[in-house]
């Protein structure tokens, strides 16, 4: 079996977005280095300073590099038919696979990555990156970050590799059936294996254990597949990163939407874009003041707040209120629109009658707000979403009333739930805000 070991460097660290800077590749029989091969490569673009003091490439090297396409044939010659070895391989090979993916080509070989077997052949080490290891295993390495010292070093912790694999760990992980080439190289097969195929949100770590990307899935192991080969519809950068995967499941898609939006404003992952800030939906709240007079008015959601519906922004619950007043014949003043002292605007325009300037009773104008806000009420939903659990004896409660989501919950399926008070017994109380608006429009 004939092995091609490769290093590259490149402009940045997603293949979608980056190119090649310099190829080497050294092709090994299984005993010894048989050919080696290297150039600088033209990316047409040019390279961010940190990269430059990383790697020692800099824009002018690579003024007159031949371009990728110019040396693709070699590369393909020179790897066909060999597994493909680097240290870290997904990294390596999907720079490859996306150039001669751009060029109409369709590059496949086997994968075989050498932090995965260092992993399991010289375990115990506080890190596998390629300076570590070859410091702990006596290796010396020229030229690092330059991609044939890269490779020179990967050739030579490949070799100790071979040499301690007697329980042909090699041959296994070359298995269609193994997926050790697809995982990436911090991750333990075993975590992956263990995946569950059902619905719910799970999170992915890194070396330290900190979550640094929250997602919701149907079916978790489907999803996570998507991820580390690239065939769903995200496109994640930091793959590579990945060291565990725990997960929560939830029993509906429902749930687990409304866990997910919770979970990423909650833990605020690194690699999460959407829906990490709480965009500000707004809410209607009652009080009453020292006079006894009931007071209206809308705020910025906070769990602090006992809402009677709630409105996607500043500006609906503004139209909102103007309404309100206007169709209860209720005042300014007491409704957040007029600030300051004396009688409300309403009041001049003889549209109030007069709470604000003492010439109605407090008694008459809070009934009529008592009498507004239960009309209000008879128009808001209260819903109880009943659904499947997360085992077959189990169900589902996400509860939602006058319009506000209240949180979810399970229960033994044996109960009956009949009313939004007895289901709050089971629920977990999350917020509402704007993402959980739009995730419940869509289901109900």
């Amino acid at each position: 079996m004939r092995y091609a070991i490769v290093d590259i460097e490149t402009t940045g660290s997603y293949a979608r977005s980056h190119a090649i800077t310099e190829i080497a590749i050294i092709i090994h029989d299984g005993e010894k280095i048989v050919d080696t091969f290297e150039t600088l490569i033209n990316p047409d673009t040019t390279i961010a300073p940190f990269v430059q003091r990383l790697t020692g490439i800099n824009n002018r090297m690579l003024q007159d590099a031949p371009r990728f396409h110019e040396v693709a044939k070699q590369i393909w010659t020179l790897t066909d038919d060999c597994v493909f070895v680097a240290h870290s391989v997904n990294f390596d090979y999907s720079y490859i696979y996306e150039e001669f993916k751009s060029l109409g080509a369709d590059f496949k070989r086997k994968k075989l990555c050498t932090v995965r077997l260092s992993r399991k052949l010289f375990p115990g080490y506080s890190s596998y990156s390629l300076g570590v290891l070859c410091a702990n295993l006596g290796i010396d390495v020229e030229n690092r970050h330059r991609a044939m010292g890269d490779a020179m070093a990967t050739a030579q912790l490949f070799e100790r590799c071979m040499k301690a694999d007697t329980d042909d760990l090699i041959k296994k992980s070359l298995n269609k059936n193994s997926k050790e080439a697809l995982l990436p190289p911090h991750l333990p097969k075993e975590v992956y294996d263990a995946l569950p195929e059902k619905t719910g949100v799970y999170y992915f770590q890194d070396t330290k254990g900190k979550i640094i990307y929250v997602g919701k899935a149907i079916n978790i192991k489907s999803r996570i597949y998507s991820h580390l080969t690239g065939k769903g519809t995200s496109k994640l950068s930091f793959i590579t990163a990945i060291a565990n995967i725990t997960y929560t499941l939830c029993g509906t898609e429902l749930i687990a939407l409304l866990l997910e939006s919770h979970e990423i404003k909650r833990l605020f992952p690194l690699y999460n874009q959407s829906q990490k800030f709480d965009r500000g939906s707004y809410v209607l709240i009652d009080y009453f003041d020292q006079q006894e007079i009931h007071h209206l008015a809308y705020a910025r959601n906070h769990s602090s707040l006992k809402a009677l519906t709630t409105f996607k922004s500043f500006d609906a619950a503004r139209e909102f209120m103007f309404s309100f007043i206007r169709d209860n014949n209720l005042c300014q003043k007491y409704c957040g629109i007029q600030t300051g002292s004396g009688a409300c605007f309403d009041y001049q325009i003889k549209e109030c009658k007069g709470v604000c300037n003492g010439t109605e009773a407090i008694d008459t104008y809070n009934q009529r707000v008592a009498i507004a806000l239960n009309k209000l009420n008879k128009t808001l939903d209260t819903k109880l979403i009943i659904d499947q659990g997360r085992t077959w004896n189990e169900k589902s409660v996400v509860v939602i009333e006058n319009g506000v989501y209240k949180g979810f919950g399970y229960y033994d399926g044996s109960v009956e739930i009949n009313d939004a008070e007895q289901a709050k017994n089971y629920i977990e109380p999350y917020k509402h805000n704007s993402d959980v608006q739009r995730i419940l429009n869509g289901f109900c």
